[in-house]
Parts: C-alpha cells; sequence; structure tokens
C-alpha cells in the first residue's frame, strides 16, 4: 500500500481525485479485476476474499481493450472509497493517538507503563486497523466524528458505530413496534423515496448520430464522398450529373435508414423499461407494531426490516440481530465469498463493517432484523453509482457476434472487389483499352461495389426482429434482461430445471403424520386440490383427537408450531397496507413447508401458533440451508402448574431431511406410548421403507427430533461451545466440516416421526416437457429432493416418458469405496436390477472453468500485444466461454438417476455415460453440484438453460447459458437469471425457445433474401463490363435504389415472418457451427439464387439489344470500340439510349425474380402452400405490401419524366420483362422440389446442403 502514501508535509489529495488516480491504476492492468480491501482492515475474511478476487477476471475482452462496465467500475469505486475511508481513519487515529501520548507524558512523567501501552498501540496502529469491540463507544464517536470532518461529505455517517439505542432515538423509532404513520410521513418529505436516480438516459441527440455513422452507414459516408468527387472535381471539364444526385440520393437513403433504426430502438427502450413496472421489490417491515410487506421504494430510515434468506437487501441497513446471516456483496464489492454477519461494529470504516447490510447485497443464508439508515441515493450504492453512472458499454451477445461476422464479411467482401477492380485497371484495361474506362469511371464503379455489397436492410431488420421480439415477451409475462440474448434460445438443448417452485406449485399441504413403526394418521384434505393421495385403507384414523392420544403425535404437532419460521404479515394494496384485522388482508409468508406445517397446526388442529411461541420463546435456532438440509430450534418452554423442578427446560427441536438427519438420533418413541426405545437397523430400514413408498407417490417426507434438557445444562453447553469458538478463532483452526449448530447439540436425539407433504405439478408443465422433448431438447431435474420423489414427480411430468423410462429401463450407478483393486468403483446397474457394467473410478478431472473467468498473468498479456488485439478482435466474433469443436455425447434410449453424494466421485467417463442419457434426474444436490453439473453439460458442447426459484439455484443459473428465473422466486434467483418469467408458467420458457428460433429463422431468411439480388446480381455486371467489355448492365443509381428501397422493404416485411409448423420439431443449432452467416447460406445465395437472377436478368438484357438488332457478337469483348468495331448501324446517343432501356429492363427484371425469391425463402423447409401469407395461421399481409411497393418504386423510376432526365431512365416495354416471370416461376418450383426432398429425405446430401 506504499503507492498510497504521501508525505506529511504534502496536501491530502481529495477523494475525487484519489478515485480518479485509483481507477486508472487499476483499469491500467489488462484482464485482471482487482478487489483489494482498505488497507487497515482487520477483517480476516474480507481480506482473504479480497486477495482470492485480486486473482479472477470477468470477460477478458473488456479489460484488454481497457473499457469496462457499470458493475466493475462501481466495485473499483467501492474499493477505492474504501481504501480513502480507512486511510483517513487510519492517520487520523495516530495523530489523535500520538497527541494523546504527549499530553500524558507531560502530565504524568510516572505513569511510564501507560505509556509504553499507548506506544504499543500506536505501533499496532500503523500494521492494521483495530477492531473496535470493547472499546468505550464515546470516545470512538468522538474521535469519529473529527475523522468525518474531513471526507468532504462522502458517506458521513456514525449509523455503525453509534449505540443502537440513540440509533433508534435518532430516527424516532422503536424496535417493537417500528415506526409512527406520522413519523413515516415526515421521514419521507425529510429523505424522500428509496429509489435512486436513474441513469440519465441516452440523449436522442446522440442516438441518432450514432445510428448515422455506425455499421453500414460509415461505409456508405465513404461512398456518397467519393460520389460527390466523382462529380467534381473528378468528373471535370464535363461533370455528370447523375453523379450529384448519386451523392444526394445516398445521404437521403443514410438519414432515413438512421431515422427508422432510432424510431425502433427507442420504441424497444420502451417495452423493456416497461418490463421494471411488473416486477417491484418488496419489503417485510415492521410499522404500527404490525408486520407487513410494503414495496421497497417506500422504506424510510427508522423502519424496522425483516431479513430472510433468499431475499435483496432493501436499503443500508444496521443489524439488529442476525441468526447466521450471510450476504453476498458480489454484484458491489467484487467478493465472491459471502460476508458473515454480526451485530457488532468491526471496524471503523462503514464499508468493512459487518454489523451494516448494504442496498442490492443479497442474503444467501440465515435471517436477520435491521434498522435502515439510508435509503436511495443516500445509500452507498447510490454514492458510489454517482462516480460511474453511464461509463459502462453494452454487454456482447451471440446476435451481436452474428452481425458482427456479416458486417466483417461484407467489408472483406466489398473491399476484395474493389482492389480486384483497380487491380484489373491499371494493371490491364488502363494499358491494354485506354479510355474504356476513366478514373472517374472506375470510382463510380467502385462505389457501385461497396453499394451492392452492403446489405442495407440487415440492419433494420434486426432491429425490428428485436422490436417484434420485446413485444411478444411482453405479452408472454416474460421479463428478458437483454432481448439480445433471445437469440441463445435457438442453441438451447438442455434446460436443467429445479423442481420445488418450478415443475411444481411451491404449494405444500401436509397429507400424512407417521411415527413409530406404524403410527400414522391422513389428514383430511379435499380432493380437488390434492390428487393422487396414498390409499387410506386399513390406516385411516377417525379424528384428529383419537390419535392425539400418542405422545408422540403430541410432539410432533408441538415441534410444527416452534420449529417454524412462517408468520403472518399484512398484504399490499395499491402500495399501501390494509388493516391487519381484515382476514384477506392477511398472508403467511415462509418456506413452503413451514407455511404447510402452520397450516396444518392452525387450520386442523386448531393451534395459536403466535401465543405457542409466546410463551415457549425461541434462544437460538440454526436456519434451514441446502448444505445441511435442517433446521434447529431451542426453545425455552412454559412451566406448568405440575412442574415440580425448579430448573427450566429447553427443549431442542429438529427437523429435516430423513435420510440426513436420522443418524442424529439415539432413541425413537414408540407407537403407542410415550416411551423412547433405542434406535436398531430395523427401525432405520422401516424409516427408509416408509420413506422409499411416500416417494414413489411423489410426496416429500420431513422428519422431526426432539431432545431436552435442563436450562442449566444448556447454558454449560453455550459456554463450552463459545470458549472453543474464541479459541479456534485465536489459534486460527483448520475449519471443520461439519456444520456450526450454535453450539447446540448434533446428535443424541429422540425420533419423534414425520411430516408428508404433497407440492402439485404445475398443471402445464407436462405438455411443455413434451414440447421440448420434441424440439430434441432434454429437460433434465436438479433437486434437492429425495430420488425416489424426485423420480415420481418426473414421471407425472413428462421428464420421465413411457417410451423411455417405463419401457425401456432407469438406469443407476453404486459405489464401491473398499474393494481388492484398492481403488473406488462404480457398478452400472438398470432398474436396480440388471447389472451393465463395473468401472474403476479413474482421477476426478476438475478442469472446467467458470463462466467468464479466464486465468492469465500479468506478465504474459502485457508482453504479447498483437495476441491481445487478436483476442480482442475475436472476442466481437465469437464467444470466449463457449465450448469449441466438442462433439456432443451419441444418445442412449434410457433414463438415469443421479444422487449428490455420488457426483463428487465422478470422473469424465461416468460423466459421459450420465450425460448421454436422454432423460435425467439429479437428486439430492447441493448448490455447488448443480453447478457442476450445468458446467459438466457445457463440458460436452450443451447449451444449457436452468430454470429455478430458490437461492440454491443462483450458482447455476448464473453459469448458465440462459438463467431462467421464477417471479415467485428469491431475489437472488431473480438476479442471477438472464430472464425472468413473471407469471412463473413453465410453459413460457418453450414459447422463449420458439421465439428464439424464430429469431434466428427470420435472420436467416432475410440475409438469403438481400444477397442474391442485392449483392451477386449487382456486382457481377461490374465484372461483366470490366472483363468481357460488354455495356454496363445496371447503372449505379438503380442499383442504390434497388438495394435501399425495393429490397429494404421487403426484408422488412420478411421479418414479421410467423414461425414453420416444423420449428419445433428440429434439432437446436450447434452454436459454433450454425451461424447467420454461413458456407451453406452463401452457396444457396450465391451460387443457387443469385446465378439463377443474374442469368435471368441478362437474358432480358441481351435480349432487348437483339430486338435491337444488336448481335452478341457486336457486344462481348469490344471495350471501347463497342459500336464501331464491329460496326453498328446506330448513333452513339441511340446506343446511349439503348443502353439506358436496358439497365432498367435489368432493373425491372431483377425486382420481378426478387419478388419470387421473397415467396420462396418465406419457408426454410415448409412448403409455400403450408405456409403461405395470405390466410390462416400463417398470413403476413406484409409480404403482399412488399410487393406492391417494390412495383411501385419500379413503376415510379421507369415512367416519371424527372427520373428520366436526371437520372437517365427509361419506360420498360412489358414484354421484355415477361421472361423473368417465367424465370421466377421456375425458381419457385425448383425450390418446392428442393424442400420436398428435404422432408422426404432428412438425411439426404441434399438436406445437409439446405441452408
Amino acid at each position: 500500500m506504499s503507492e498510497f502514501k504521501w508525505k506529511e508535509n504534502q496536501p491530502k489529495p481529495s477523494w475525487t481525485e484519489f478515485f480518479t488516480r485509483n481507477v486508472a491504476r487499476r483499469q491500467s492492468t489488462p484482464y485482471v479485476k482487482t478487489c483489494s480491501s482498505a488497507p487497515g482492515s482487520v477483517n480476516v475474511e474480507r481480506r482473504v476474499n479480497s486477495l482470492r478476487g485480486s486473482l479472477r477476471v470477468t470477460k477478458f475482452n473488456e479489460s484488454e481493450d481497457n473499457s469496462s462496465d457499470v458493475p466493475q467500475r462501481d466495485r473499483i469505486a467501492w474499493q477505492t472509497i474504501s481504501q480513502h475511508l480507512s486511510l483517513q481513519i487510519q492517520q487520523r487515529r495516530r495523530s489523535e493517538l500520538a497527541a494523546n501520548l504527549k499530553r500524558t507524558f507531560e502530565f504524568d512523567q510516572e505513569n511510564r507503563k501507560e505509556i509504553v501501552q499507548r506506544k504499543n498501540l500506536i505501533d499496532e496502529t500503523k500494521r492494521s486497523s483495530t477492531i473496535l469491540e470493547g472499546k468505550p463507544v464515546e470516545s470512538v464517536v468522538a474521535l469519529e466524528d473529527e475523522i468525518l470532518d474531513e471526507t468532504s461529505g462522502l458517506l458521513k455517517t456514525d449509523v455503525h458505530i453509534v449505540p443502537l439505542e440513540k440509533l433508534v432515538d435518532r430516527f424516532k423509532s422503536d424496535l417493537t413496534n417500528g415506526l409512527t404513520d406520522e413519523m413515516i410521513t415526515q421521514h419521507r418529505a425529510t429523505y424522500g423515496e428509496n429509489k435512486l436516480t436513474p441513469a440519465r438516459p441516452p440523449s436522442f441527440f446522440w442516438m441518432i448520430i450514432k445510428q448515422l455513422l455506425i455499421g453500414f452507414n460509415g461505409i456508405l459516408w465513404i461512398a456518397t464522398l467519393f460520389a460527390f468527387l466523382s462529380y467534381k472535381p473528378f468528373g471535370e471539364p464535363n461533370p455528370d450529373i447523375s453523379n450529384l444526385g448519386l451523392g444526394v440520393i445516398l445521404i437521403l437513403v443514410i438519414v432515413l435508414n438512421a431515422l427508422f433504426n432510432f424510431y425502433q430502438e427507442v420504441k424497444s427502450m420502451k417495452i423493456v423499461s416497461s418490463f421494471m413496472k411488473m416486477q417491484p421489490s418488496i419489503a417485510t417491515v415492521k410499522r404500527n407494531g404490525v408486520e407487513t410487506q410494503v414495496n421497497a421504494e417506500e422504506l424510510v430510515p427508522g423502519d424496522i426490516v425483516r431479513i430472510r434468506l433468499g431475499e435483496k437487501i432493501p436499503a443500508d441497513c444496521r443489524l439488529i440481530s442476525c441468526d447466521d446471516l450471510q450476504v453476498n456483496t458480489s454484484e458491489l464489492t467484487g467478493e465472491s465469498v459471502p460476508v458473515s454477519c454480526t451485530i457488532k461494529c468491526t471496524d471503523r470504516n462503514i464499508m468493512e463493517s459487518t454489523n451494516m447490510v448494504f442496498y442490492s447485497s443479497l442474503a444467501v443464508q440465515g435471517t436477520g432484523e435491521a434498522i435502515v439508515v439510508n435509503i436511495g441515493d443516500a445509500t452507498v450504492l447510490g454514492q458510489v453509482g454517482k462516480l460511474t453512472r453511464g461509463t459502462g458499454e453494452s454487454e456482447i451477445t451471440g446476435l451481436h457476434r452474428e452481425i458482427n461476422r456479416f458486417v466483417l464479411f461484407v467489408i472483406i467482401a466489398a473491399f476484395i472487389s474493389v482492389i480486384l477492380l483497380w487491380i484489373t485497371w491499371g494493371a490491364w484495361l488502363n494499358i491494354k483499352e485506354k479510355g474504356f474506362v476513366t478514373v472517374n469511371g472506375n470510382i463510380v464503379n467502385s462505389i457501385g461495389m461497396i453499394v451492392c455489397f452492403i446489405p442495407e436492410g440487415l440492419p433494420a431488420a434486426v432491429t425490428l426482429v428485436l422490436t417484434i421480439v420485446a413485444k411478444r415477451m411482453y405479452k408472454q409475462k416474460v421479463m428478458v434482461k437483454a432481448l439480445a440474448t433471445v437469440e441463445t434460445f435457438n442453441s438451447v438443448s438442455v434446460i436443467a430445471t429445479d423442481k420445488t417452485g418450478t415443475l411444481t406449485m411451491n404449494q405444500m399441504t401436509i397429507t400424512a403424520l407417521l411415527w413409530g413403526k406404524q403410527g400414522e394418521y391422513l389428514v383430511p384434505i379435499h380432493s380437488n386440490k390434492v390428487e393422487n393421495q396414498p390409499s387410506s385403507n386399513d390406516r385411516k384414523r377417525s379424528s384428529l383427537d383419537s390419535a392425539a392420544t400418542c405422545g408422540a403425535m403430541k410432539d410432533l404437532i408441538f415441534g410444527s408450531c416452534l420449529c417454524n419460521n412462517a408468520a403472518k404479515q399484512s398484504a399490499i394494496n395499491g402500495g399501501h397496507v390494509e388493516e391487519a384485522a381484515a382476514d384477506d388482508a392477511i398472508q403467511l409468508v415462509g418456506d413452503a413447508a413451514d407455511v404447510a406445517l402452520y397450516r396444518l397446526c392452525t387450520d386442523k388442529c386448531s393451534v395459536d401458533i403466535e401465543r405457542m411461541k409466546q410463551v415457549n420463546p425461541r434462544i437460538n435456532s440454526v436456519p434451514f440451508n441446502s448444505k445441511n438440509k435442517f433446521m434447529i430450534t431451542a426453545n425455552l418452554l412454559e412451566k406448568t402448574s405440575a412442574d415440580t423442578n425448579t430448573d427450566d427446560t429447553v427443549l431442542i427441536t429438529l427437523k429435516g431431511a430423513p435420510d440426513f438427519v436420522l443418524s442424529r438420533c439415539s432413541t425413537y418413541k414408540q407407537d403407542d406410548t410415550d416411551e423412547a426405545l433405542p434406535i436398531t437397523e430395523e427401525f432405520r430400514n422401516t424409516i427408509q421403507e416408509r420413506q422409499e413408498e411416500l416417494g414413489k407417490s411423489g410426496y416429500r417426507v420431513i422428519a422431526m427430533l426432539q431432545q431436552r434438557m435442563p436450562k442449566s445444562q444448556y447454558d454449560r453447553i453455550i459456554e463450552e461451545y463459545r470458549e472453543s469458538k474464541l479459541q479456534r478463532q485465536n489459534q486460527q483452526a483448520i475449519i471443520s466440516d461439519e456444520p456450526d449448530l450454535n453450539g447446540l447439540p448434533s446428535n443424541n436425539y429422540c425420533f419423534i416421526g414425520m411430516f408428508s407433504l404433497l407440492d402439485p405439478a404445475r398443471p402445464e408443465v407436462p405438455d411443455a416437457v413434451v414440447k421440448a422433448r420434441r424440439a430434441h431438447i432434454r429437460v433434465a431435474m436438479v433437486t434437492g429432493d429425495h430420488p425416489t420423489t424426485a423420480a415420481a414427480i418426473a414421471k407425472k411430468v413428462n421428464i420421465f416418458s413411457k417410451e423411455v423410462s417405463i419401457d425401456g429401463g432407469i438406469d443407476s450407478f453404486k459405489m464401491e469405496l473398499q474393494n481388492p483393486t484398492g481403488r473406488p468403483q462404480a457398478h452400472f446397474m438398470r432398474n436396480k436390477r440388471t447389472s451393465l457394467e463395473s468401472h474403476i473410478i479413474s482421477d476426478i478431472k476438475t478442469s472446467i472453468d467458470t463462466k467468464g473467468i479466464k486465468t492469465t498473468s500479468n506478465s504474459q498479456v502485457k508482453s504479447n500485444v498483437f495476441k491481445r488485439m487478436w483476442m480482442s478482435l475475436l472476442f466481437y466474433l465469437q464467444d470466449p466461454n463457449q465450448a469449441k469443436d466438442v462433439n456432443k455425447l451419441k444418445l442412449i434410449p434410457y433414463a438415469v438417476i443421479v444422487t449428490g453424494n455420488d457426483i463428487n466421485s465422478m470422473d469424465d467417463y461416468m460423466w459421459n455415460w450420465v450425460l448421454s442419457h436422454q432423460e435425467m434426474v439429479f437428486a439430492r444436490t447441493s448448490p455447488e453440484q448443480k453447478l457442476r453439473i450445468v458446467m459438466e453439460f457445457s463440458k460436452r458442447g450443451e447449451v444449457v438453460a436452468v430454470t429455478g426459484d430458490g437461492t440454491n439455484d443462483a450458482p447455476a443459473l448464473k453459469q448458465a447459458d440462459l438463467g431462467v428465473a421464477m417471479a415467485a422466486g428469491t431475489d437472488v434467483a431473480k438476479e442471477a437469471g438472464d430472464m425472468i418469467l413473471l407469471d412463473n408458467n413453465f410453459s413460457s420458457i418453450i414459447k422463449a425457445i420458439e421465439t428464439g428460433r424464430l429469431l434466428s429463422d427470420n435472420l436467416k431468411k432475410v440475409a438469403i433474401y438481400l444477397l442474391p439480388g442485392g449483392s451477386w446480381s449487382e456486382v457481377i455486371p461490374v465484372f461483366f463490363a470490366t472483363w468481357l467489355g460488354i455495356p454496363l448492365s445496371l447503372s449505379l443509381f438503380l442499383a442504390i435504389i434497388f438495394c435501399m428501397l425495393n429490397d429494404v422493404v421487403n426484408s422488412l416485411a420478411m421479418v414479421s415472418e410467423k414461425a414453420e409448423h416444423d420449428i419445433m420439431s428440429r434439432a437446436p443449432a450447434i452454436r459454433h457451427k450454425t451461424h447467420l452467416l454461413d458456407w451453406k447460406l452463401l452457396v444457396h445465395a450465391y451460387l443457387v439464387v443469385g446465378n439463377i437472377e443474374c442469368f435471368a436478368a441478362f437474358f432480358c438484357f441481351f435480349w432487348y439489344y437483339s430486338a435491337q438488332n444488336i448481335p452478341l457478337s457486336s457486344i462481348f469483348f469490344t471495350y471501347g470500340d463497342y459500336g464501331t468495331n464491329p460496326p453498328i448501324n446506330k448513333t452513339t446517343d441511340e446506343l446511349t439510349i439503348i443502353q439506358q432501356n436496358g439497365q432498367c429492363i435489368y432493373y425491372v427484371a431483377l425486382c420481378v425474380m426478387q419478388m419470387f425469391n421473397l415467396l420462396t425463402t418465406r419457408t426454410r423447409h415448409v412448403s409455400f402452400f403450408q405456409h403461405n401469407p395470405f390466410y390462416g395461421k400463417a398470413r403476413n399481409w406484409t409480404i403482399l405490401i412488399g410487393i406492391i411497393f417494390s412495383a411501385t418504386v419500379g413503376l415510379i423510376l421507369t415512367l416519371v419524366p424527372w427520373f428520366n432526365s436526371v437520372f437517365k431512365t427509361e419506360p420498360v416495354e412489358v414484354k421484355y420483362v415477361c421472361p423473368a416471370i417465367g424465370f421466377g416461376a421456375a425458381l419457385f418450383i425448383f425450390d418446392e422440389i428442393r424442400k420436398f426432398f428435404v422432408r422426404r429425405y432428412p438425411k439426404s446430401f441434399l438436406a445437409k446442403m439446405a441452408w
């Protein structure tokens, strides 16, 4: 940190100067995103995270060209401000301690021990910041006030240091009841709304300027310049007025094209911005003594908010209480490891203190309660955002890369053609046939080459198609963060989906209570809500009262009340909280299982849970997380009149997955008595069998354990835990794999019983899965549930189909860790009976890079400048994260079930075997394992779309090619996803895939339409005129009009095409092989359609010459001797008029051919008559409008006298373009026959050549 130090006699730089210099220093190092912590921080965990972050790189291309996106700049700003504050705090502390030391020495020289201590304190301060715990708060505040005076107003706050009581008084709040309505009104008037000032919208003026200059328009400006130069001075002494008109036409075309793109871009921006209004951010807040939910924008300082797992922090808050709370601040700080929160101030720097949570952070574990201290622009994110707002670059998506490849091809082809033209002129024509083509004429021909090669309709088509996609997504309730990412759906080959909340409704219902070996009570459930209940024969209890005589039954109900985090909250109505007295204004919030248990206790058992929790207060807890798969609570039991024991009793309740918690039990309660017996192997097998039986019907099973102990024993255990934890921290002991249970016992529990829960499948899911399978997309379930339950749900939603899993079989494997070979071995099984093979597990390979991360040393990057430039160019043409040259696995017609415990032991051979199955279920998976599954799919060339709604889905959502989150899911999941299903409808994914395929199809159709007529049939006349010495068959003016008007309008009509009926029966596009512009499309566009159109137009052109008694022998290879050698009985003016007529005939013939090309290229594989534009589902009247418009333009150009005189056009006789109609019909019939054979013989050579 020496580079940040300044001398005492030098003025201290302001935080703005400090930030600017630090950002420049950080961005001068390519590839690496520095994440250093504040120099004075002693938060070990954050220092480690920062060191890790300094080795992490995101999107290496952005670093290579010294550009950065907004999140990266925000993180740099965060780190810089944090360092600046820590430096000022550290330096101020030195000065304060030095002054105190001097005064103390002068006041009392005998107190040398105190002096030594102060010196040691100064030395310690020079090394690191001092944790504030244990220091008098008053002195801290006094010192901090002086420090804050020098921070130039940046984050000038002491809210993390002052006592909590003072902070509450400052905002006139109450920890128990929250703010009153009166104080809310006052605070809102003082502090405003809790929302960031939006980034300044892009200037319309600069948007238009950008559209005028970028892309093909930039090339057209060059052509325009040379058009004016060809008029004067190159055209002197006899300048051609048509060249001047050509320049004017080019300018008009550029302006109109830019205005159209600008209009469509603004329209798309408005549609996308409307998405944000569909998904308001909700916060749980305590006001007037009632816990309710409000829009996060309505929060004010002093509000008491509750923070739950998976939620986004709604504002800058100071924690009041926290229960194993961890927040992910990666979007703000760049630190990937979650920060463990506390209620104590751990650093004088507010940005490093763990008792603060900041707006936009995500709660990834635990729960907490906090008081809002800053909102809106006053938050840390608001302060940091001011430094970086509006400086980001738009993300490069697959669609952008495809367009870039197209542009690069056009530029290369155009310049090669121009260079070839000038080489031909300089090396041959200007020497052998001097005067045939002048310099000015060659400039005009070069302009024609450039204009002809540019598909002017493509940018407008891309803009329009994205607008159409935005409208469709808006209607389908799908929120896409970047419209261009929809194109990726064209390549999706695997959908890895979570079960709960995605395939199912996440509305769990308790169906049965089970205890002992046979004890069971079936909860009465209305038949129209839950289907497929287990058979109740010989098991159904007559009533709950009769069953409740058993002690295990009572304990199950009692545990459901205490070990439960569900809570009642007031609902929102128009942004205002309803009166709590209204029944319809109260809603239950919390985990779906907790809500189901809550309803069981209140609705079926008439238990007052709130009073139960009040008289049996919770004193400790361990929240549920996806790794432990259990939750523990400790409650101080209420004393009864019959209780003679003076010591209080603590009830510890644990609930979780039976296969995870059964090993923690030592006893169990019997069926009909309260006596607890030691657990035997027979009992374990019984529990497993009952769980398997329920799982086969799709039920989820939760076990409940209990343990009672005297309060004195509990206090002793907690005290020992605290001492051992402090000792481990001091010794920096290695972290154990055993979860931290906050001092609660990990074993010796009594097994009370189990609950069976049913979460019904979403009704639209089975059909959606069938459609996905028809589209050659595999749907893999990745869930944390038991394998049997997961398999049952998979069958209900058609992930396991009858044809594959039932008729074929379900594969699995068993791990054998100890065998004679000395190496772990896997036995592949089918239907748990048939042995397939045995495999000795090799070394596990983990060489899979995380998405967007590239590890490259700075020395390597700096030493190879040319490689950096080349890689930067390649980034805009191909995705650096996609698997390259990877052949997909050959699929086998069987299903497979894999459990999470086996995933960590799988080698590449086993992954290949598992991922080659057509149907897959991964059960009992952790977030890390879900992430690994996605990475293994990607490693094998699959394009993965991951769906999910829970916090544990976030890593996989972020890693996937497309992350699809549910609106009903957690904020963490929605933050990680690329798109959000606002209606939580799984079938919307299939619609999005169809939209992505349609987008790709329509852009290909635009390209296949534009290339034959717009480039090939216009370029060939220039080369023929130059090489074969014939008159130019198409004037530059007509070529430009053809490209800019005729083709552009028809290409835009093509964008509005509906999906072909076979679009969802094709295989997904292979990303690294399938491109918008590939060799198949070029062959079809140029060698097939282009040559047919060019031949037809030339046929009409030469037929007209023959009708004028000019034979072909008098045309070809005449060059400058045309009309004289061999002689033609025509004057020069007559030959000029004949050429102008011929050019107009060529132009009209080309328009006619393109009309037929428009009708044939509307479909890729389907017949025109099955997808006609006149009626039915495929109706597209814009095609007819385009054809009429094209014909109208041709008539105006050839018949209006002004165009005839200025641009030298002539009227066209119909008979000379009639052959074009015949050739067009032949082209149409030829393409229909081609499509028929492609459909009939999908594996033929013709099908492989199809575009």
